[in-house]
């Protein structure tokens, strides 16, 4: 893997659309006049949206050794869970996003099976960056097994995926680094939400309106529903296998569902 030295980028750029020049060659087979849209899907996930800030911001990040610490991460986990060597693009988070700030305290992110995004506040501590790192490396490393096509990841696949990678963080860190939507609802509660909200839809694919809502608890949704359920799925499968996040890495999801029962 290699950390990109994104604080270069934004050091030539004179704003956000002088990106694209280095991102859009990271989306392979996607059209040099698409760049709008690449970056707009990294800005809805969290990525910077003033320019000045961002500066300031991937400065800092620089000054502080965040790209040093980035790499040392990567080493570790890539070693730990023989996982693929891909692009890690290290970003300024948009710290004017509420909803990124108080729940996902000030960083977020964004894999894929060839890359992967960081979007980070340079007032984080290094902790909290190794426990993003994890979440989205195992993201990587779970893509890398799976032999669905995008277009063919559900629901399911999605809330399996995403509990995963928290629980690796839970793994690894213990309580001090996990998400905080990990502790919102009790198990009881959560296998509720399952039964009642999950289960009717877990095949449903990303073109279906209900997808984000369920996943993220939009609109009259529980909030992180999704995520939420995942997490408690994983965990009790793990628990009672006694396995880890490395062994989930090629369990099928449907295989998850026997905790449920």
């Amino acid at each position: 893997m290699s950390v990109e030295q994104t604080h270069s980028w934004l050091g030539k750029a004179a704003s956000i659309d002088d990106l694209a020049h280095y991102i859009v060659p990271l989306f392979s087979g996607v059209e040099k006049k698409n760049w709008k849209g690449i970056l707009g899907h990294l800005q809805h996930h969290g990525m910077f949206k003033n320019i000045k800030e961002g500066i300031q911001t991937a400065s800092k990040l620089k000054e502080k050794g965040f790209y040093e610490h980035i790499q040392k991460e990567e080493q570790y986990l890539k070693n730990k869970w023989h996982g693929p060597d891909v692009p890690i693009v290290t970003l300024p988070v948009d710290e004017r996003n509420k909803r990124i700030r108080l729940e996902f305290g000030s960083k977020s992110g964004l894999a894929f099976q060839d890359k992967m995004f960081l979007f980070l506040s340079s007032n984080l501590d290094f902790a909290s960056v190794s426990a993003l790192i994890t979440h989205e490396y195992h993201h990587v490393c779970r893509l890398d097994h799976l032999t669905k096509e995008e277009k063919d990841v559900t629901l399911l696949d999605t809330i399996i995926m995403e509990g995963l990678a928290e629980y690796a963080v839970y793994e690894r860190f213990g309580r001090s680094q996990t998400a905080e939507w990990t502790s919102w609802y009790t198990p009881e509660q959560l296998q509720a939400l399952y039964d009642k909200k999950i289960a009717p839809h877990q095949d449903i694919k990303r073109d279906n309106r209900l997808f984000s809502q369920l996943l993220f608890g939009k609109g009259y949704q529980p909030k992180m529903l999704g995520y939420a359920v995942g997490f408690n799925i994983v965990k009790k499968y793990l628990t009672a296998n006694k396995a880890n996040t490395a062994d989930g890495l090629s369990i099928p999801a449907e295989t998850f569902l026997s905790a449920t029962l």
